[in-house]
């Protein structure tokens, strides 16, 4: 008797943690614009822009593409298209190696966007981006639906 309420606990624990998982579950799926206040004068765009598109692969795995750029007048821009570990609503990223071994770029993501942070100890060439360009920042999600093919390889949308 004993043994059989144990199981059962057991499994209804179980079953409280997994359906709690799913709850907070959020899932990455979409196109995402960096939220920041940018100026144009005489067709050039000043201040930070940038997007980055999802792909769920699988349960553990997302498959992104990353653009940012610093705006006028260098126009310094980074990119990249990789696949990451999603666990927890989050995703890392260490960027080149070669460039920075210090890159660490956190995405957490939310259902209305994805925070982005960035530590590294060459702040002037982070993840191997161009010269002092910063992907810090909230990138608000535009479209909740799976990118087409052509957007994923797109630097913009």
């Amino acid at each position: 008797m004993k043994i059989k309420f144990v199981i059962i606990l057991f499994a209804t624990v179980l079953s409280i943690i997994t359906f709690g998982q799913k709850l907070n579950y959020v899932d990455p799926t979409g196109i995402y614009k960096l939220d920041s206040k940018t100026t144009k004068k005489n067709g050039e765009t000043y201040g930070y822009f940038g997007d980055m598109k999802v792909i769920v692969v699988d349960s553990a795995r997302i498959l992104i593409n990353f653009y940012v750029c610093k705006g006028a007048p260098s126009y310094n821009s980074g990119s990249f298209i990789d696949t990451l570990k999603y666990l927890g609503n989050v995703a890392l990223y260490y960027g080149d190696t070669i460039s920075d071994s210090t890159c660490k770029m956190t995405m957490a993501f939310n259902n209305a966007g994805v925070d982005v942070d960035l530590k590294s100890e060459n702040p002037n060439f982070a993840c191997g981006f161009g010269h002092a360009v910063d992907s810090q920042g909230y990138y608000k999600k535009i479209i909740g639906q799976k990118p087409k093919k052509e957007e994923m390889l797109n630097d913009k949308k």
